[in-house]
C-alpha cells in the first residue's frame, strides 16, 4: 500500500541529496536547532516503537470468542497489521516516521555542513578501533 508516508520519504530522500550536494543551505543555528528537534524526535518515535512492541500480547479480554477476535485485531494492528496489509501496523507507521525523522535530521546536517563532518569521525573513530566499513 502506498500512502502519504512514503511520498514523504521520497521528497526527504531528495531534499537529503540536495543538501549534500550544497544546493540546499541554512544557517548553522537555525539547521542545528532543527537537526536536534529532528534527533529527539526519532528517539521519542523509537520509545514508542518499543512500548508498541508490548502491544503483541494483550491481556484482560474475557473468554467469549468475541472478546478474544477483539484481543486478536488489536494485537494484529499494533504489530502485524492487517490479513490484507502488513504494512498496516503501528510498528511499520512508527517506522515510517522513524525513517522521516532521520532523513530530515540528516537533511538539516548536511544543510550545515554537519553531516560530512559526522560521517568523518565516526569513520575515524571505526578505523581506530579497529572496525571495518
Amino acid at each position: 500500500m502506498t500512502n502519504g508516508l512514503d511520498q514523504d520519504i521520497s521528497q526527504w530522500k531528495t531534499a537529503k541529496n540536495q543538501a549534500i550536494n550544497g544546493e540546499l543551505r541554512l544557517e548553522d543555528g537555525i539547521g542545528e536547532a532543527l537537526r536536534a528537534a529532528c534527533e529527539n524526535y526519532r528517539a521519542n518515535l523509537a520509545a514508542l516503537q518499543k512500548d508498541a512492541q508490548g502491544l503483541a500480547h494483550l491481556g484482560g479480554y474475557g473468554g467469549v470468542p468475541s472478546a478474544e477476535a477483539l484481543k486478536n485485531k488489536f494485537q494484529n494492528k499494533a504489530v502485524n497489521g492487517e490479513a490484507d496489509d502488513t504494512a498496516d501496523s503501528a510498528l511499520e507507521r512508527l517506522d515510517q516516521h522513524i525513517e522521516i525523522a532521520t532523513l530530515m535530521r540528516d537533511t538539516y546536517a548536511a544543510a550545515i555542513g554537519k553531516l560530512r563532518d559526522a560521517d568523518e569521525a565516526n569513520g575515524a573513530r571505526l578505523r581506530k578501533e579497529g572496525g571495518e566499513f
